[in-house]
């Protein structure tokens, strides 16, 4: 079962974090484990910014991204971290 939905990756910043586009208006917290379900890709979302209606989000992976990975992960969709889930 998919985590649920939190956004969508736009891009891989040069220092490594994905900035993510909100899927509306409910975003979780800074600080929520977020993954991307297709390559078990983990982070932690770390900051909050833009507009209320659809904000962006920062998250940091817990592992350093290569720019091969960096380039499939764009478009892809990020959820909420539930643990060991598969």
């Amino acid at each position: 079962m998919a985590p649920p939905a939190v956004g969508t990756i736009l891009a891989v910043t040069p220092a490594g974090s994905l900035t993510v586009r909100a899927a509306g208006a409910e975003v979780p917290p800074e600080g929520t484990p977020v993954r991307e379900p297709r390559t078990h890709l983990r982070g932690v979302v770390v900051r909050l910014f833009g507009p209320v209606a659809q904000p962006y989000l920062s998250v940091r992976p817990r592992r350093p991204i290569s720019p091969a990975e960096a380039v499939r992960l764009v478009g892809a969709t990020v959820g909420i971290d539930r643990g060991n889930e598969p």
